[in-house]
């Protein structure tokens, strides 16, 4: 286990004591209780401790997304009733950060969580993908035990459900309903597979994050009428957040300046729609 799992590290600078007092805004107006299913019964001081908790994790575990993207993720399933079945799945969980966070938010939820990852890092570079190169290879590797280890420590590990390789070769078996995704896999050949063979099994109003939110041709798949034309027979369904992810109190000019804090996230859903189909001359 990491050092940073080990203990939390101080509040040591103004963006991060920024991000802590920003914590009953997040409960307030990210959480906000007009939009989450009256079932949750999810009052304002549960909603605090749950963004408390999402905070307190990030810093315990290196992640790859911040507590305020954790907390919009969560607004969404929470938007979700408890009635509509359906599993979370999160693809690409690194040391297990995000993947505490997510089983404290499907623990609330009633729901369960199951985790893609091939355990030992990026896979090798396929040809034209252009965010993958020979040196990438291993990159962002967690153990399975360490993962597991993280989740018990710091989230409810009972609601997780790991299954271990290669995209290409465990999502194709993916057989559970879905009601939301978060896909934080680097490569584009990985969004590939996990879009090609999660879609079809996602709630018509589900959820689909992605973290790679500030890449335009990457989210362009999003946006591409005729990857969508393709394989589903169905227009792009859009990307919220392209290019600056969505506002949850973050600041980023971007698209590649990495020191103004770029950790929001993206999202779409099943039934959105981002095809333009306007023709004046028509």
């Amino acid at each position: 286990m990491s050092g940073n799992a080990q203990r939390p590290r101080r509040i040591n600078s103004l963006n991060e004591l920024y991000h802590f007092l920003s914590i009953p805004l997040v409960a307030t107006f990210t959480l906000n209780k007009r939009y989450i299913h009256s079932e949750y019964k999810l009052t304002w001081l549960k909603r605090f401790r749950l963004v408390f908790k999402l905070w307190r994790n990030t810093r315990r575990i290196e992640t790859g997304t911040s507590y305020k993207a954790q907390a919009a993720i969560a607004a969404k399933l929470f938007e979700i009733p408890k009635s509509v079945p359906g599993v979370v799945v999160e693809c690409g969980c690194w040391k297990g950060g995000s993947t505490s966070n997510l089983s404290v938010i499907c623990k609330i939820a009633g729901r369960t969580l199951i985790v893609y990852d091939s355990f030992e890092g990026l896979p090798e570079a396929e040809i034209n993908d252009r965010y993958a190169t020979p040196g990438t290879k291993g990159a962002f590797m967690g153990t399975l035990d360490e993962v597991r280890g993280n989740v018990a420590r710091f989230g409810f590990v009972d609601v997780v459900e790991f299954r271990k390789g290669w995209f290409n070769e465990t999502l194709p078996k993916h057989a559970e309903k879905v009601v939301l995704i978060c896909a934080d896999v680097d490569f584009q050949a990985s969004l590939h597979d996990v879009v090609i063979n999660l879609w079809p099994h996602l709630y018509e109003q589900g959820y689909f994050f992605t973290d790679e939110y500030m890449l335009l041709d990457y989210c362009g798949m999003f946006w591409s009428e005729s990857f969508w034309k393709k394989y589903f027979d169905c227009g792009p369904p859009g990307l919220v957040g392209s290019g600056s992810g969505v506002g949850v109190g973050q600041y980023f000019l971007g698209p590649f300046d990495w020191t103004v804090d770029p950790t929001s996230i993206a999202y779409t859903r099943k039934d959105f729609s981002g095809h333009w189909n306007f023709d004046k001359d028509s």
